[in-house]
């Protein structure tokens, strides 16, 4: 399982510090809330997270760091792990990984990006069937 000494290492302490406000209790509900969110994303291909296997670590990390960020409100700032972290799983478990799952936008899942729009508009007019 991943250590809050390993999130460490993953971030600059100042940036830790401040994203923990001094608790490292923070840093240990973070990876505990992403190794039940990757848990889940996992039942829907039917296996359990290896937490020995450096894939699964590796996700756990970026996921964990992701929960850190979003604890302080800049879940923004670390939109790319959260992505990084199910790519990582994908890559290990295929696509099954994270059905029905929420991600940021702009996520891929089978080639299709999330967040793309699904329709197309276009502008109004000044002159709609020769009213004005």
């Amino acid at each position: 399982m991943v250590t809050v000494a390993d999130l460490k290492l993953e971030i600059k302490e100042y940036n830790y510090q401040t994203l923990v406000n001094g608790d490292d209790a923070v840093a240990e509900r973070c990876i505990q809330n992403a190794a039940l969110a990757i848990k889940a994303a996992l039942r829907s291909c039917g296996v359990e997270p290896d937490w020995t296997d450096d894939i699964d670590r590796a996700a756990l990390i970026k996921l964990s760091l992701y929960e850190l960020y979003s604890y302080a409100e800049n879940e923004a700032i670390a939109a790319d792990k959260k992505k990084d972290a199910f790519d990582l799983l994908r890559g290990k478990y295929g696509n099954c990984v994270g059905k029905g799952i929420s991600l940021p936008p702009n996520v891929s899942i089978g080639g299709r990006e999330l967040g793309d729009p699904v329709v197309h508009v276009e502008p109004g007019s000044d002159n709609w069937k020769g009213y004005k």
